[in-house]
């Protein structure tokens, strides 16, 4: 989940630390909305009070610095910081709209990292950051930095410099022949060819405008290769083609250069490209090496002593290698994992009152409950006495306190040892990677003290290192044991939305959405607790519920002659995954004897695409019962016109995020309209949800949608209130409006 930096305490610790310097608070907004999201902001209109935060702990990982400001300009505030011990290694970037080359070759001089130009790119300034930031990452590890800073003079890096026009090449060839080795490519073709012969460059300087293949296809092909994803490139192009730089992003580009040139800025940012790509090659070839060592030590570990001899898990030394391979990999794919540590709560009585004997056969069961629960994990260790470790990669928060739960409600279960039930209990202290530490032994203090405090709380139960995340896995593990609990208390109802024919007026069905009637907290929303439900498998035996209690609906509405000609059912992704949705169809449509045409089963589009076996399977088997099929959210998980056709379903629903705002932007607009044209070319019936204004109807009205729901026919309501709905509704009144 995305988290606002104003509502985190702690996101100045844990995420990396910008300081904005601007006495324009027009520029300063500008700039905090842009990098927010990603960054912990702090901000200075001025430069005494710049100095003043960039001297206090923690100090800011990068700097934004405007150069034209009162009392004390940008460059001097440079001077202060690369002249105080404590922050000259912070990189700066100038944000400024001086766009002289003067200008830019002064502060180049004086040590800042990079230039962006106001009108600020979002994009750009975004690249522009992650790059210095990753490359003070790379410079704060001694052992990577200085294997990568050792260089060969006789051997200097290759550039391949790509345009069209001979003067263009003739600039740079002139600027950088001293420092570099250069090559030169007329064209796209050319490009290709010696970026996959056999010297390929170190960096490429791409033109973007070129005859018969453009820069923006050269790259692309060029990132389609194996050789060719970890050169980097940087786009040359003209100083008003800003527009352009998101899509060269996305194909890949490192950075622009625009035309004319600069040539300090080139230079500065061919060094700033080659030396990220020399560090990004030298974590590559460490995270190779210390998985060649970890599988020969893998190898060692069957035979001489790094395996647990009770359990033949990996004891502590094998499992600290194991920490740091972990880190390695989250560092170099930029994402996090969860060491846990784990403590018998009643083990020491266990060996006091029954032995020794069948205290090491509760271990060895232990041990096998763990594997048993986790089949994915190969990081299981016993470290000592009655300790075990876990390491849950790219894991986040949002299920790693339901995992741990389960493992804590799994050592709650007995172990049957020597005739004896033997209940012992498990405490669990939990430390994520990076925000609680980037080493293995900063991990494994934080994990410890987490540890304890759960033993010191009461046993049995889980604790964060962060006591935010403590608090946050209390309330989904409390919500997690309610929402069992809920299923058999009828504390579960269903409210039903109605859909209208935007010409007709009529209503041709309703959607079931599940609501919890919590007998404490109230009415609790679906986005609450539907996502706890699929972590911890609450989903399947909830959707069986929504499936039967809709058809029961549909029933009742049979009978009173009041029953629309469809009710539409959401069907979780974990539902499909598990292969036991058709049977639970089955069973509801027999239970309730309703005509299968009456059910609708919406799958999400996204689910559709990512799991296409699974779901092809699933909706072939719904369509033998003789149900209604519609695919949900469409528009959200980039469905091909051949894929729709092969699926054969029975209705598109336009997700509410284009129709929200389609009267405002034009090209939501054209994306609804575009969906209405496609389903109606494969016969499909479009509705479009999300539906509040009249506008919003009109526009849909003339784009030929079928079928419009939202609030402006109804809020969802409870069955009473439905029922009353389809007994006193007047289609008349939609087809004046």
């Amino acid at each position: 989940m995305n988290q606002r930096n104003d509502r985190q305490p702690n996101d100045w610790k844990q995420r990396a630390r910008l300081l904005i310097v601007d006495d324009m608070q027009e520029n300063l907004h500008v700039l905090m909305n842009i990098l927010r999201d990603d960054y912990a902001i702090a901000a200075a209109t001025n430069g005494g009070k710049a100095l003043e935060l960039a001297r206090r702990e923690p100090r800011p990982d990068l700097i934004l610095l405007d150069i034209k400001m009162p009392d004390m300009d940008g460059y001097s505030v440079l001077a202060a910081l690369k002249t105080d011990p404590a922050t000259a290694e912070v990189p700066v970037i100038f944000v400024t709209a001086l766009a002289e080359a003067a200008d830019e070759a002064r502060g180049l001089s004086m040590g800042v990292a990079d230039y962006i130009t106001k009108p600020v790119n979002p994009e750009l300034l975004k690249a522009r950051v992650r790059d210095q930031l990753e490359l003070q990452r790379y410079r704060k590890h001694p052992v990577m930095f200085d294997i990568a800073a050792h260089r060969d003079p006789a051997h200097p890096p290759t550039l391949l410099v790509v345009d069209d026009i001979p003067e263009n090449i003739h600039e740079l060839l002139d600027a950088l022949k001293d420092e570099y080795r250069i090559m030169v490519a007329r064209n796209g073709a050319e490009a290709l060819g010696v970026v996959e012969g056999p010297s390929p460059p170190d960096l490429v300087l791409l033109d973007v405008l070129m005859p018969e293949m453009s820069g923006y296809e050269v790259c692309r092909r060029i990132k389609a290769t194996r050789r060719g994803d970890g050169i980097p490139v940087i786009f040359v192009t003209v100083v008003d083609a800003t527009d352009d730089k998101v899509k060269g992003f996305e194909l890949g580009a490192a950075d622009y250069i625009t035309k004319p040139f600069d040539i300090d800025e080139v230079r500065a940012r061919v060094r700033t490209h080659l030396e990220l790509a020399r560090l990004r090659r030298v974590l590559e070839d460490l995270v190779a090496q210390r998985s060649a060592m970890l599988q020969v030590s893998e190898e060692k570990y069957r035979i001489l002593a790094h395996r647990d001899p009770l359990t033949g898990l990996p004891n502590r030394a094998l499992f600290a290698e194991l920490t740091s391979h972990a880190i390695l990999q989250a560092e170099r794919d930029k994402t996090q994992f969860a060491l846990l540590f784990l403590d018998l709560d009643n083990f020491k009585t266990i060996n006091e009152s029954l032995g020794h004997g069948l205290g090491d056969q509760v271990l060895i069961e232990g041990a096998k409950r763990l594997q048993a629960l986790l089949p994915g994990c190969d990081a299981i260790a016993r470290i000592g006495g009655d300790e075990y470790n876990v390491i849950l990669e790219h894991g986040e928060d949002v299920s790693i306190d339901l995992t741990a739960q389960r493992l804590i409600d799994a050592f709650a279960e007995p172990f049957v040892v020597g005739g004896y039930s033997v209940y012992v209990g498990v405490s669990v202290g939990i430390a994520l990677y990076p925000a609680d530490g980037t080493t293995v032994e900063t991990l494994q203090s934080n994990a410890d003290a987490a540890l304890h405090q759960a033993k010191m709380q009461g046993r049995g139960i889980l604790r964060f290192f962060s006591p935010e995340l403590t608090r946050r896995a209390k309330e989904r593990v409390a919500l997690n044991a309610d929402l069992r609990r809920a299923l058999g208390r009828e504390e579960l109802r269903l409210h039903y939305q109605p859909q209208i024919d935007l010409f007709s007026g009529e209503i041709v069905g309703v959607e079931a959405l599940v609501r919890w009637q919590h007998p404490e907290r109230g009415m609790i929303a679906p986005g609450e607790f539907i996502p706890i439900a699929e972590d911890s498998g609450l989903v399947v035996p909830l959707g069986d519920w929504v499936l039967h209690e809709a058809c029961r609906q549909i029933k009742a509405w049979s009978d009173a002659g009041l029953a629309p000609r469809k009710t539409a059912v959401n069907v979780s992704p974990v539902q499909l995954s598990r292969g036991q949705l058709v049977q639970s169809v089955k069973d509801a449509l027999e239970q309730s004897g309703i005509a299968p045409a009456q059910l609708e089963i919406e799958i999400t589009e996204s689910f559709v695409m990512l799991d296409r076996e699974q779901s092809f399977k699933s909706i072939a088997e719904l369509k033998t019962l003789g149900v209604r099929l519609s695919i949900d959210d469409f528009g959200t998980g980039y469905s091909s016109l051949g894929f729709l056709q092969q699926l054969e379903v029975h209705t598109l629903k336009i997700d509410l995020s284009f129709v929200h705002d389609m009267a405002t932007n034009s090209g939501n607009a054209s994306i609804v309209k575009a969906v209405i044209a496609l389903g109606h070319s494969l016969d499909l019936e479009v509705v479009a949800e999300g539906v509040e204004d009249e506008v919003q109807m009109r526009l849909l009205r003339s784009m030929r949608c079928d079928v419009m729901q939202g609030y402006l026919v109804s809020r969802p309501l409870p069955a009473d209130d439905m029922t009353r709905f389809l007994t006193s509704f007047e289609p008349a009144a939609y087809l004046r409006r």
